[in-house]
């Protein structure tokens, strides 16, 4: 499985695939995801079945991994767990998209209508 970066694009919660992650820094990760898709962005988090970065700073409840001890989700939102991501990147409201297929979608005035029919 490839990263998904969970994150709050034009009114609407969003799996966004097809971006390497390689570090955690949120207001550096927000600046390249937004410049690559062309629009502002709010991450809340990073899921994988594989997350292969260092993580500092950080609760422990912001980082869920498994038996082997490999991260898996990481939340950025403070207030938000690792579980609680996990919960919004299953869900089946949240479109996943690729970062190619968001940087090319039509602009509208109301950007809730760049949803609609995906």
């Amino acid at each position: 499985m490839e990263d998904k970066i969970v994150a709050y694009v034009d009114k609407t919660i969003v799996k966004i695939t097809g971006i390497q992650v390689q570090g955690i820094k949120p207001i550096e990760l927000e600046k390249a995801v937004a410049a690559k898709i062309g629009c502002p962005v709010r991450v809340i988090g990073v899921t994988s079945t594989s997350l292969k970065m260092d993580v500092y700073g950080l609760d422990p409840e912001s980082i869920l991994r498994d038996e082997q001890g490999l991260l898996q989700t990481i939340s950025l939102i403070p207030g938000l767990t690792a579980s609680d991501v996990t919960q919004i990147a299953t869900a089946e409201k949240a479109k996943e998209i690729s970062a190619e297929e968001l940087a090319k979608r039509t602009r509208t005035c109301c950007p809730k209508e760049n949803w609609v029919g995906l």
